[in-house]
């Protein structure tokens, strides 16, 4: 049971690392361009992104999975 829930907080913490990243990192870059600022304004705004995605994917990827289990059966 810990290793699924180990494993559970790696798989969000990936996840919601690589989704709030690049999110980010795109509206940051259509915002200021590709500025001397990008890299500060980009890590200000992914500081602030992370969290929240991390805490709403924690919350809801087992529902989303369940979900997805009753759509493909």
């Amino acid at each position: 049971m810990k290793q699924k829930i180990l494993a559970h907080c790696i798989y969000c913490l990936m996840m919601s690392a690589t989704m709030t990243g690049c999110v980010s990192a795109t509206v940051t870059a259509v915002n200021l361009g590709f500025s001397d600022a990008f890299i500060r304004e980009w890590l200000y705004s992914w500081s602030i992104a992370f969290p929240i995605g991390f805490g709403v994917l924690i919350v809801l990827s087992p529902l989303y999975r369940r979900v997805v289990e009753a759509i493909v059966r």
